[in-house]
């Protein structure tokens, strides 16, 4: 697992370092910014995967994270003038966006369920994932083209992914036969 978790950081200093197909230094700040993103999904599913969703399937601990960050997304759509209507008539833009959000709030919750069932660190790979449809999604949709090395680190972190495994589901007491010393034969007399 280890050595997949450094193959998918050695993509990422091929992305950022001098030889890559960034505009500019300042680009590599967007990067490291990016980063947020896998940091994040690996501090959820550690936290998650030590201490559980306290008995809550995925969709509810979804739906629960969805009504905490209410408040937040409403501050900010109402503070940068973005707040779409819900009563007006729907077009086109609202439908993608509702379908969106169905569709993030659906894979959201595979995500935790995936942590409760192979472990943190399998799960963390989700950002890698998600890197490289984006990447394959740009081209379809902006028609955008990569060097080399971004397709070098696409290929390293691809094999990162495939290094790291599901954990192995754990033993809680190692088993053995159980010795008949006749204490549960009708009539035996406990010492």
């Amino acid at each position: 697992r280890l050595l997949g978790l450094i193959f998918g950081m050695v993509g990422i200093v091929l992305l950022i370092g001098p030889q890559a197909s960034l505009p500019g230094g300042w680009a590599a700040g967007f990067v490291l910014l990016a980063l947020g993103a896998p940091l994040f999904y690996a501090t959820e599913g550690n936290l998650v995967s030590k201490w559980g969703t306290g008995g809550l399937d995925p969709l509810q601990v979804v739906f629960g994270a969805s009504l905490l960050g209410l408040p937040i997304c409403l501050m900010l759509a109402l503070g940068t003038g973005q707040w779409i209507d819900p009563t007006a008539e729907l077009g086109r833009a609202e439908g993608a966006l509702i379908l969106s959000a169905s569709i993030h709030a659906l894979v959201y919750a595979a995500y935790v369920w995936l942590v409760g069932r192979a472990g943190s660190v399998f799960a963390a790979q989700t950002s890698y994932v998600v890197t490289a449809t984006g990447v394959l999604w740009s081209i379809y949709l902006l028609q955008e083209s990569y060097s080399g090395w971004v397709w070098l680190a696409l290929a390293v972190m691809m094999l990162g992914m495939f290094l790291v495994q599901p954990r192995a589901p754990r033993v809680l007491v190692p088993g053995r036969a159980m010795e008949d010393d006749g204490s549960n034969q009708e009539g035996a007399v406990a010492k």
